[in-house]
């Protein structure tokens, strides 16, 4: 049977099986005057920020709060699903397939009613799959003002790249339609245990297919545009989609109020009312949203403060609720001299240090012996404390590469996956394996951001340590580290970081496989390739996969991959007299993942 034929077959199974109930008027939590203030270090730029340009903390964090979707996470890293937007339900193993539907009624904040057509550009957004084959989003788009370089352009080029892998990529045959254009069933092309977060991670931000349609083809008719949007998509009109593509990656950036307002329609509790750049953009509760996230305050201000001690003063004047300082000792200190709640915790992004196993500058590291002395030589917990002290004093190392603090299975994985070894330096440990593998004073010439402080007083310490037991350690800093990042025989090790969206698989066979396109170090091991295949081919998240996941981290361990290093942190402060259910998560967007619940 065909593809499209087994979509089609899936799509019509699948709306006949799915029938929702129609949702109980219940009165609004929304309080009517109630107002707050939250100050965030960053400004207001974009309503897209899976783009380049777009991607942002603020950006990020306004689309949530005026975005929806199928699921999201909480506080705990624990998967939520929303069926007061829609339902969705694996309806084949083999193809995997998926199909979402919409609930009755969901609207977006202008009136006009949310279908499969909206879900339907959000894929062709974000898989990537209809994208020219030579398509570029850097190479179309200036980086200062995230206009298009040229109208012009036929390549169909969305540009999704800050999104990152969801797993959405594995759709790249044309999702089916329902008849009734509530439904929309995706194919993967093959299995990912990833599949309930696959059209979630883009989900909150998506955009209206109807606003999209009359800017791309100057039209006011929202039926028409939204028509000639699905009729591109499914018909693969490539002029049409070029357009499509083009406004959809670009016409979303703001440097203040848009003359037009539809580019600010919303489907979540909250739609942008106003927006000054550079000082504040208000939040409104969306009257035309019904859904289980209603918005409690019926307003809030988001301020751009980027001086963190300005943001504690706002908030001991209060003038300001809730701040997301950038933290160091004096405002801590500031913080701690007023009435404040302060709560610390972690974002989704780690530090490590990466071992290039082949081609590296010096060829050292091919030797597991030679890796795990570097490794036994370097002072984890010397590292945090001075990297962090002046930002979170009781910051911890990360003992996992698979599991972030919080997830669920860290603390598990940590008590036997050999991180122990590596707690303290071992300078005598690391000198009895060089005499082991018969290697006199190896070089280790490291990779870093020369412009960042924080890292270069990590290299400080690595080389003092690693030069004690024989190492001799030198600076391979760049201000264009990225792009050396994985180039052969330019480095033999790298201090950066990675970000980490959702808990499980996700990218982990994609850095730590022998083929993984994120392979950076040229780390292969048949042990972990196995682990990470069974790890991925279960389809639901278990223990089972935890477990899988355990011997994966116990085995990037025993092989002196590298090593995590910490968390970064974050902290807020809130004045918990003027707003209650204020709570961080790990996840993105951080403290904002509950913002329909707060309260005054």
């Amino acid at each position: 049977m065909s593809a499209t034929r087994i979509m089609a077959t899936l799509a019509m199974a699948a709306a006949t099986a799915i029938a929702l109930a129609g949702c109980i008027p219940q009165a609004s939590p929304t309080i009517e005057g109630s107002e707050l203030t939250v100050a965030v270090t960053e400004p207001y730029t974009s309503g897209n920020p899976v783009t380049a340009f777009g991607a942002g903390e603020t950006n990020t964090s306004i689309a949530y709060a005026t975005g929806t979707g199928f699921t999201y996470f909480n506080s705990d890293s624990e998967l939520v699903r929303d069926e007061s937007f829609g339902r969705f339900e694996k309806v084949s193993d083999d193809p995997l397939a998926v199909t979402y539907t919409v609930a009755d009624g969901v609207r977006w904040s202008d009136g006009s009613a949310v279908d499969a057509v909206d879900l339907l550009l959000e894929w062709a957004a974000t898989s990537g799959a209809l994208n020219a084959d030579d398509a570029d989003a850097a190479s179309t788009i200036d980086p200062e003002t995230g206009a298009p370089l040229d109208r012009s352009d036929p390549r169909v080029v969305f540009d999704a790249t800050a999104g990152g892998d969801t797993g959405i990529s594995l759709v790249t045959e044309i999702p089916q339609m329902s008849d009734d254009r509530m439904s929309l069933t995706l194919v993967f092309d093959e299995p990912t245990p990833d599949w309930q977060t696959a059209f979630f991670g883009l989900g909150s931000f998506a955009k209206p297919a109807h606003v999209v349609g009359m800017m791309a083809f100057a039209s006011d008719n929202a039926i028409t545009a939204k028509e000639r949007v699905y009729s591109a998509i499914s018909g693969d009109n490539e002029a049409d989609l070029a357009a499509i593509a083009r406004t959809w990656s670009t016409v979303f950036n703001f440097d203040g109020m848009p003359a037009n307002k539809s580019l600010l329609v919303s489907s979540g509790p909250y739609v942008v009312s106003e927006f000054v750049a550079n000082q504040y953009v208000t939040l409104r509760a969306n009257e035309n949203y019904s859904g289980m996230r209603e918005a409690t305050f019926q307003e809030i201000r988001v301020r751009f403060m980027s001086d963190p001690l300005a943001q504690a003063q706002a908030l001991l004047v209060g003038a300001v609720q809730i701040a997301v300082p950038s933290m160091d000792s004096d405002v801590r200190d500031a913080l701690a001299t007023m009435d404040a709640t302060i709560r610390d915790g972690f974002t989704d992004s780690f530090e490590h240090l990466d071992l290039q196993v082949a081609q590296s500058k010096s060829g050292v590291f091919d030797d597991v012996l030679v890796r795990q002395a570097f490794l036994k030589s370097v002072p984890r917990a010397e590292i945090v404390r001075t990297a962090l002290v002046d930002v979170q004093p009781r910051a911890s190392t990360r003992d996992s590469f698979l599991f972030a603090p919080g997830d669920p299975g860290y603390t598990g994985a940590r008590s036997v996956n050999g991180s122990a070894d590596y707690a303290d330096p071992d300078i005598a440990g690391a000198k009895e394996l060089l005499v082991e593998a018969g290697v006199s004073k190896p070089s280790v010439c490291i990779l870093f951001d020369a412009d960042d402080a924080m890292r270069a007083a990590e290299y400080a310490l690595i080389a003092e340590s690693a030069g004690s037991a024989g190492f001799v350690v030198s600076d391979c800093s760049s201000e264009d580290w990225q792009e050396t990042l994985g180039t052969p025989e330019a480095y033999d090790a790298a201090l950066f970081s990675w970000q980490s969206a959702r808990p499980g698989v996700g990218v982990a066979p994609a850095v730590f496989g022998t083929d993984g396109y994120a392979n950076l170090n040229y780390f292969s091991n048949a042990t972990v390739d196995s682990l990470l295949a069974d790890a991925s081919s279960v389809t639901v998240e278990s223990d089972e996969q935890i477990e899988l996941l355990k011997e994966a981290d116990a085995a990037l361990w025993a092989s002196a991959y590298g090593m995590p290093l910490f968390q970064h942190p974050t902290t807020i402060a809130f004045d918990q007299d003027e707003v209650e259910n204020v709570s961080l998560s790990s996840l993105s967007p951080g403290v904002w993942w509950n913002v329909w619940e707060w309260k005054p």
